[in-house]
């Protein structure tokens, strides 16, 4: 996980950084590091190298653009599903707007509260993410947000397959002694994790209970004797994860 910061005044960059810091030390929370910006294009940036599962607090109104934070939280969605999103600003009226850019935002904080009252949210809203995930390592779970609201955790650890059903993001996720259907994007779930590879247009696979391959019958075997079609897109990634895993 990391903590990524979005402010443009620098008094409150250093307040928000200071605190976030002091506590994550203090409680001896697991976090990779904190990002500070002041410009959306550079958190994005970064974004884009990172893991996914992260805590945000972005200002709304960036560099004059009054919706700055609300059109960036959109783009964080796209890459992070997962992550924890929350609002520091003077500007809470946007709160009901938030829906229609489809942020899920966990919290709005007023930067003119009391200094107590406003560290507590922050402190809260980190507490919070922690809570969570306190039960697994944080690359281990699977969570989803679906598309109906749901949200879906699984270990990865747990999890076979997903496969696509004929109707549009329905999907099926087959786990150990149980299949659940969830309505999601292929695309989306197999960015949020190494564990899981694109073997087929209807397929995404944990490489981990992978037993078999069998190139020239274009189907893969799992460790229970599932068989799974193979496309020849899919035969490049097995390749490259099989590459990485063995070298």
């Amino acid at each position: 996980m990391k903590v990524y910061i979005l402010e443009d005044e620098i008094v409150q960059q250093f307040r928000l950084e200071s605190l976030i810091k002091n506590y994550l030390q203090q409680k001896k929370y697991p976090v990779e590091d904190i990002v500070t910006c002041d410009r959306s294009r550079d958190l994005l940036a970064s974004l884009e190298e990172s893991s996914r599962n992260n805590i945000y607090f972005l200002d709304i109104a960036i560099k004059g653009n009054q919706n700055a934070g609300l059109e960036i939280a959109e783009k964080i969605r796209k890459l992070d599903a997962i992550g924890q999103i929350s609002f520091v600003t003077t500007h809470n009226e946007f709160a009901s707007i938030t829906y229609e850019y489809r942020v899920n935002a966990h919290d709005f904080i007023d930067k003119i509260l009391p200094q107590e009252v406003f560290d507590e949210r922050i402190i809260a809203n980190i507490d919070h993410y922690i809570m969570i995930n306190r039960l697994k390592p944080l690359n281990e779970v699977f969570s989803y947000k679906t598309r109906t609201g749901k949200v879906i955790e699984a270990l990865y650890a747990e999890i076979r397959y997903f496969e696509t059903t004929g109707i549009a993001h329905k999907l099926l996720l087959q786990m150990d002694g149980e299949t659940l259907t969830m309505y999601g994007n292929m695309n989306e779930i197999e960015k949020m994790s190494n564990h899981l590879v694109r073997v087929h247009r209807s397929f995404l696979v944990n490489q981990s209970f992978i037993k078999k391959i069998y190139k020239r019958e274009k189907i893969i075997v799992l460790e229970d004797d599932t068989e799974i079609p193979v496309s020849r897109a899919g035969f490049k990634r097995l390749e490259q994860v099989w590459l990485k895993r063995y070298g």
